[in-house]
């Protein structure tokens, strides 16, 4: 029995090591274009941006966004959403001000979004000031022969990409360029 008991125990460290095994690090892109502001002038005024406006913060849950372009990480900032005043804390933005129902408080990829609210990865690109179009991922372009792609959950979004929705504790991967593998989950901190 106990021989049983380890054989499971190994095959069960051997399939979590081939999941984990899959993920090949990916590194982060260098220059302006992989490192984009995390807002417009109209953003750090709380100006509102269509029906999202500038409030106090409320309850809030993570969605987890990666971003790919030409091979390499393209860095989802600190500060999406975010108004002023706020404070940095080396890579962190503190708020001290209003914030919108989508915002990025490090450049993690962790999204944080309004719980009373139905968001999309649309609304985030308008918070963020950055295009997203079959053509445009930020400050990259593509030709409609090879489109910006969506994946959720390891899956390929098959609808638009402004209409990804953003669900509690969603893995969003958008990818401009070569096939990255897309992580299908993500650890979000407790309490997000």
């Amino acid at each position: 029995m106990r021989a049983v008991v380890i054989a499971l125990g190994a095959l069960l460290v051997a399939a979590a090591s081939a999941e984990a095994g899959g993920y090949v690090p990916t590194p982060i892109g260098v220059g302006p274009l992989f490192r984009p502001r995390a807002a417009p002038a109209r953003v750090l005024r709380g100006r509102a941006i269509g029906a999202l406006r500038c409030r106090a913060t409320s309850a809030r849950f993570g969605v987890h966004v990666e971003l790919f372009a030409r091979g390499r990480v393209l860095i989802l900032p600190a500060g999406i959403g975010v108004a002023r005043p706020f404070a940095r804390d080396g890579a962190f933005v503190r708020p001290r001000g209003c914030t919108y129902s989508l915002r990025t408080l490090d450049p993690t990829g962790v999204v944080e979004v309004d719980r009373s609210a139905a968001h999309t990865l649309g609304d985030l690109f308008r918070v963020w000031g950055q295009p997203l179009s079959p053509t445009r991922l930020a400050g990259f372009r593509t030709s409609a022969r090879h489109p910006v792609r969506a994946y959720v959950a390891g899956l390929r979004w098959q609808g638009a990409l402004r209409a990804v929705p953003l669900r509690r504790h969603a893995a969003i991967a958008l990818e401009l360029g070569r096939y990255i593998r897309p992580h299908r989950l993500f650890l979000f901190r407790p309490g997000l």
